[in-house]
């Protein structure tokens, strides 16, 4: 080496020996940097971990909008491994119910059955924080089974601990994790809602839970399929101020938790075998009112502790509608008690978990003088549908997600029964027709509608089907069911139903069997039909039918088409191609007859292009198809049919019973909004309603008559019809009056609702003057909040409100805010804020 003009200077030979050193220096470093890592990276990582470990799901954030991204293609293959059978769990929850924590601690132990060798145990979790270090897995009372590694599949939300020996067919298992669950307010699993105490002034917090359909996996790792049933043995810990309700009655109360003076256990007795899905606890400071009838069951309200004066109507009709499904079964309820309780906060109107039914403030709590009578009524129809589904749903449960509309639509039709039974004066059956089937029938007519029964994976997907079909169109294929049987067959299989399948999971078809066999022995079913052929024409297809009867008034003969009934057909060229049809009961009758035979002699088969049928009335005589509407379909006639039924409306309305009436104006509006009548026929035949004094066929008649309102507003000819709707409207309204009457019924209170809210709308001078009177006088008392203050009848409180306010300004509206505000009935809170939408000035909404 030389130093030349201040550098350093080698020969060529010297610089390649140095540069060959150089590179074999750098191959050492690099293979012991590799091997080093590898080793670290096996000692802390399991091996063969090729998926990415969960965290906890962020905090819901409604002041931030999301970006939008790319959606991810959804998995479909969701369903768990079948190798294992849980047997029991033991759960031992500890919810941290304090502002800066909200945290679950959580134990969670499973017996499991093996049914075929397997290496792995797959459990679902989501949203949960697994101690990998804490999971065991062994074979009861025997020797650990030795863990491989864990994998997290988030797609599927599977937890799989994978094992060195495999798992023997025939022995029983036992997996024992310790993990960290999040009390969340995203109304899903084990969350907090908050609400402020009126005797302190602070805010409370409860934890309750939300399973269903999919998020018991985010409250403790389990086998999250409605089929997987266990029986659970839950432990929940509380502060000593709090209180703990269950699906089971409390063992022991008040434990002391080890470690701790500030928490304590409640430890439950063992539960029946269930789904996850119906697992339920709710921790709290609200109190309760309890009743015990002759069935021997303990029957308890809860709500917040300043509610409970509101829970008087629900404690009154809850235990009697237990003993009425009780008798309607004829299986007894297989719980010790049963708990109702009403939250601040919940997604769904109501959750059927078994033996501690939640609900949100407005399907539960009742003030009366404050609530209105249609609030009475829906908290009956929302606590009979809930305990229809303590048999129907828990006691046999869907084995999968598709059959959810065999769960909802029987509890949505029997919920109807059971208040019909405990509460007849609200005349809920004959609403049947009004609430669920016509409010059905203008979704299933569409194009974009789906079958009944739909397959289903993600999910997603499941959530997507608690929709109208699966319990509208549900509850209404049942009440057909039904009457084509004969209710004394029905109910004799539903109890055989149930009494051979309790405790375990079926598909559709296991019902469609005891309904079958029943029918067939009962001599109602004909022994070359079966229900299920029958009903898979109306489960495993969307839509519906209308039936054409054109009648030959000189045989006394009819012949009968029928086709898929659709209204807004698209113009475009539809991608279905598929040639609907449908297996009818038929059933009709002539004006003037009897119309309490509901039973079908008469069946047109999927298929068959016509049908011929003898024994129409006399040429003058309008006849009536689908007597009371138990069929799922419209019904259209020849011209002359439609002539003798808008002239018997006319000379003798009472000769056609008032379902039918209700399903004529249905079905002749509807079928003009299809073109398949002409609007001459159809609004000829409303003529008759300014001497209709009942409720329900004046509801059908307006709901398709609001259709017309809507087309018409914005051209010349809404006058005309202004002018129309009041010459129909004001005899009722009139009739009625705009001031309650103490002997009103029901049906009378409801009917008024809607004449004043027409008479109202149509430009009754006397129904907006007396609205303006009643809030004005409202706006004039002293001290408004007080329950004696307000004047406006407690049933017209929306059709008052709305149109003071419609009609108002400012003032009025900043009444109403007040009010809303100041108020502590839930279903008046929901009143006041609907009747602020109904303001003119919409500057008033954007504050």
């Amino acid at each position: 080496m030389q130093k030349y003009d201040g550098k350093y200077l080698v020969s060529k030979k010297v610089a390649l020996s140095m540069l060959v050193y150089l590179m074999i220096a750098c191959a050492v470093v690099g293979v012991v940097v590799y091997y080093v890592g590898v080793e670290e990276l096996t000692k802390s990582q399991p091996r063969q971990n090729t998926r990415q470990e969960p965290s906890a799901e962020p905090e819901p954030e409604s002041s931030k909008l999301a970006k939008p991204s790319k959606p991810k293609p959804k998995v479909t293959d969701v369903r768990l491994p079948t190798h294992l059978v849980p047997l029991d769990y033991k759960l031992e929850l500890v919810p941290f119910i304090t502002p800066d924590n909200f945290t679950i601690r959580g134990y969670a132990e499973i017996e499991m059955n093996c049914t075929e060798s397997a290496f792995n145990v797959t459990l679902h979790a989501a949203d949960i924080t697994i101690e990998n270090d804490t999971v065991k897995v062994m074979e009861k009372d025997g020797d650990n089974v030795d863990i491989f590694n864990y994998d997290y599949d988030l797609d599927r939300e599977f937890f799989i601990v994978n094992l060195n020996a495999g798992l023997l067919a025939g022995k029983t298992y036992v997996i024992k994790i310790h993990y960290t669950a999040y009390l969340k307010d995203n109304l899903k699993g084990f969350y907090r809602s908050v609400y402020k105490d009126l005797n302190t002034g602070e805010e409370e917090y409860i934890a309750t839970t939300q399973l269903q359909p999919t998020d018991a996996r985010r409250v403790f790792p389990c086998f999250d399929e409605p089929q997987i049933k266990a029986k659970y043995k839950i432990s929940l810990g509380r502060r000593p101020d709090m209180s703990s309700i269950s699906n089971m009655p409390i063992a022991s109360e008040g434990v002391p938790m080890e470690g701790t003076p500030d928490y304590v256990w409640d430890k439950y007795q063992q539960s029946v075998k269930m789904s996850t899905y119906l697992v339920a606890f709710v921790v709290s400071k609200f109190k309760f009112v309890e009743t015990t009838r002759d069935n021997n069951v303990r029957f308890r309200i809860w709500s917040k502790p300043d509610s409970l004066d509101q829970t008087a109507y629900a404690q009154e009709i809850g235990p009697k509608m237990l003993e009425f499904f009780e008798n309607y079964y004829n299986v007894k309820f297989p719980l010790p008690k049963q708990d109702m309780i009403a939250v601040p906060d919940f997604h769904a109107g109501a959750m059927e978990n078994w033996g501690l039914i939640v609900y949100r403030e407005t399907a539960l709590l009742f003030k009366e003088g404050v609530s209105a009578k249609s609030n009475k009524e829906r908290i009956a129809i929302v606590v009979s549908h809930e305990l229809a589904h303590q048999w129907f749903g828990n006691l046999v449960t869907p084995s999968w997600w598709t059959d959810l509309w065999l769960n909802e639509g029987f509890a949505s039709y029997v919920q109807y029964l059971g208040v019909e039974a405990i509460q007849p004066e609200l005349k809920l059956l004959e609403q049947f027709v009004i609430m669920d089937l016509q409010n059905v029938f203008s979704i299933d007519a569409l194009e974009s509608s789906h079958p009944i029964s739909i397959p289903v994976k993600h999910p997603d997907e499941i959530n997507e089907i608690f929709d109208s079909i699966s319990y509208k169109k549900g509850a209404s294929i049942i009440r057909m069911m039904d009457k084509f049987l004969t209710t004394n067959t029905f109910r004799q299989a539903l109890t055989n139903y149930l009494t051979d399948l309790q405790f375990d999971a079926a598909e559709q078809d296991d019902l469609w069997q005891h309904l079958t066999e029943q029918g067939h022995k009962d001599g109602r079913l004909a022994l070359d039909m079966e229900v299920k052929t029958i009903m898979d024409t109306w489960t495993l297809q969307m839509g519906f039918p209308v039936v054409t009867v054109r009648r030959n008034y000189q045989k006394k003969t009819a012949i009968i088409t029928q086709e898929r009934f659709l209204i807004g057909k698209s113009k475009e060229k539809t991608t279905d191609t598929k040639e609907y049809s449908w297996w009818i009961p038929l059933t009709f009758a002539a004006a003037g007859s009897s119309f309490n035979d509901t039973y079908s002699e008469h069946w047109m088969k999927e298929g068959e292009q016509t049908k011929d049928i003898s024994g129409m009335p006399v040429s003058r005589t309008a006849v009536v198809f689908n007597v009371q509407q138990t069929g799922y379909y419209r019904v259209n006639y020849d011209k002359e049919n439609w002539r003798l039924l808008s002239q018997q409306l006319l000379k003798d309305h009472l000769a056609i019973h008032v379902i039918n009436r209700a399903q004529i104006m249905d079905d002749a509006l509807n079928l003009a909004k299809s073109d398949l009548l002409d609007y001459e026929t159809a609004l000829g035949l409303t003529g008759y309603l300014s001497n209709e004094v009942e409720y329900v066929p004046w509801d059908s008649a307006l709901t398709g008559l609001s259709y017309i309102s809507k087309m018409l507003k914005r051209t010349p000819a809404y006058g005309d019809f202004k002018r129309y709707m009041l010459k129909l409207i004001d005899p009722i309204y009139t009739k009625l009056g705009f001031t309650a009457k103490p002997e009103d019924t029901n049906l009378e209170i409801k009917l008024r609702k809607q004449a004043v809210a027409w008479a109202c709308n149509m430009g009754n001078k006397d129904c907006l003057i007396k609205a303006k009177e009643n809030f004005g006088e409202w706006m004039g008392k002293v001290q408004p909040d007080s329950e004696e203050a307000n004047p406006v009848d407690v049933n017209l409180k929306y059709e008052t409100y709305c149109n003071a306010i419609a009609d108002g300004n400012e003032e009025e509206w900043d009444f109403a805010w007040e009010r809303y505000q100041s108020s502590q009935v839930a279903s008046e809170k929901s009143t006041i804020l609907d009747a602020l939408g109904c303001t003119k000035e919409v500057w008033m909404l954007n504050r």
